[in-house]
């Protein structure tokens, strides 16, 4: 089923908020998750909304991405809360949610997933300048409504129309963003869609469960038909995402083919963990690297240090990253929050997805597409690797 999400005042913006209240007002929705400007700030964070007065400020179609959402989804999921939510996620968080789900972290029972066409991100450098009034760089040459950049719809506009995701009027898109081979909706009760679709009358909503298709139909949205063009047009992006993918890939590949240039690449790292902590699948409740396993002894520092001359502090930096892509590559979801996280700006992302993509095409697992699929270690395959591990038979 495929409806008409249509402008209200003539902004899709609008519009969209307006869907999300018809959503909150019907009586099978309690409360909706989805990001929300905060009041009196140029913030957005994800918000649990039950006041539809207050999805005026909603704004799921923003540049803003300050956080993988999907493990605030598990909170509100893992156990039963006898409230049904709607939850409105970008479809890398989307995949990181339904590997939670597998890992026993999360449930689907008492939601209604939403999912996107990705309005992409930019970088959180760019993604301050742009809301910055005073900037030297205008956002976008288009007026915006009521003086607020967040209800521009040439936002919307513009990034929806472009093929390219390397930049916004200057303006630079998470390198997450730009290598993303997966920016559609998946695994969803209803899709958003637009790309691909004339967004001059609005956008278009897709059921993609039965679930999805009673509340459609209970918001009486006008009919539609799937254009065309939108078949073309994601694989025109997957294909430029792919190929830019892959340029991401060689160039890191380079700057970490041996242990001394591994070395390098992590020489900046302060052991903050960061990374680990907004990492939407790094689910331990308790970390071998918070244990005592890496509370060395001072007399352990000397030792290394009469040893070698000279050892750099704090120590266990790359053993901590390497240990972390043993555990978690084939789960990576490839939205970015490493790097945004790092303060230290190491590509942290760049090379945790080079690595992840080895090991999931090993494995042939595609952490978020199949919600049936079993995570690789959590199954034994009795013929599986026999080589890599040694195991010959006669």
């Amino acid at each position: 089923m495929i409806r008409i999400i249509e402008r209200e005042d003539n902004s899709l913006a609008k519009g969209l908020q307006l869907f999300f209240k018809h959503l909150l007002e019907t009586q099978e929705i309690d409360a909706l998750f989805l990001p929300v400007r905060l009041k009196n700030s140029t913030s957005i964070m994800p918000s649990l909304v039950t006041d539809p007065a207050q999805l005026d400020h909603a704004v799921p179609l923003s540049p803003a991405f300050p956080i993988n959402s999907a493990r605030m989804v598990s909170r509100l999921s893992y156990k039963a809360s006898g409230r049904k939510t709607a939850v409105v996620l970008r479809p890398c968080e989307m995949r990181a949610f339904i590997e939670l789900i597998k890992l026993k972290q999360g449930s689907r029972q008492e939601l209604i997933l939403i999912g996107m066409d990705c309005p992409k991100a930019l970088i959180p450098s760019d993604y301050t300048a742009y809301m910055n009034p005073n900037s030297d760089r205008p956002p976008l040459d288009t007026p915006p409504l009521d003086n607020n950049p967040l209800d521009w719809d040439a936002y919307i506009q513009t990034v929806f129309s472009q093929t390219s995701s390397e930049t916004l009027n200057g303006f630079d898109f998470s390198p997450a963003c730009r290598t993303c081979e997966n920016p559609f909706p998946m695994n969803a009760d209803i899709n958003i869609l637009l790309q691909g679709v004339d967004l001059s009358r609005g956008m278009m909503v897709e059921s993609g469960s039965d679930l999805g298709v009673n509340f459609l139909e209970r918001l009486a949205l006008p009919e539609a038909v799937k254009p065309e063009a939108r078949d073309e047009r994601v694989m025109q992006i997957k294909e430029v995402n792919f190929k830019a993918n892959q340029a991401m890939v060689t160039d890191i590949e380079e700057r970490t083919d041996s242990i001394v240039k591994l070395n390098a690449f992590f020489d900046r790292c302060i052991n903050c963990y960061n990374c680990r902590n907004v990492c939407p699948v790094c689910y331990c409740k308790e970390c071998v690297f918070n244990t005592d396993v890496f509370n060395h002894q001072p007399v352990q520092y000397h030792q290394w240090a009469e040893k070698k001359g000279a050892i750099k502090m704090p120590t266990d930096t790359v053993f901590y990253h390497l240990t972390r892509m043993a555990h978690m590559s084939h789960a990576c979801v490839g939205c970015g929050q490493c790097s945004t996280a790092c303060p230290r700006d190491i590509d942290v992302f760049q090379l945790f997805k080079s690595v992840a993509q080895t090991t999931q095409a090993a494995f042939e697992y595609f952490p978020g597409t199949d919600e049936n699929q079993p995570p690789p270690l959590s199954v034994f395959c009795e013929h599986e690797f026999e080589g890599t591990v040694g195991i010959t038979r006669e």
